[in-house]
């Protein structure tokens, strides 16, 4: 009886807020975004144009060296997977690699 409000309530704790988080660190994406330390992915994904990406399939945004970079994956338009490793201030691409 308790358990769809159970699974309700858990999947409202999840997207109530967007919160990226690895082992060390957790983020509030929108308040880095407010103070100027990351750019949106909006603009990121912007200046990725010519990677022809035709779908997103999973974003993590971590720290690194005290550097924030988005690591995207992605289905280009020829059905390949890549990550990408962005700089999360200047979309300033660090890494790329072919998944599978």
């Amino acid at each position: 009886m308790y358990q769809p409000y159970a699974l309700f309530f858990i999947v409202c704790l999840l997207f109530s807020s967007i919160i990226f988080a690895d082992d060390r660190h957790q983020f509030d994406v929108k308040e880095l975004k407010e103070s100027g330390k990351i750019t949106s992915l909006e603009i990121i994904l912007d200046k990725l144009s010519d990677h022809n990406i035709n779908r997103l399939l999973e974003v993590e945004l971590q720290k690194k060296n005290n550097q924030y970079i988005y690591e995207i994956e992605y289905l280009n338009d020829k059905g390949q997977v890549f990550e990408i490793e962005v700089d999360a201030v200047n979309a300033k691409v660090l890494k790329t690699e072919r998944e599978y």
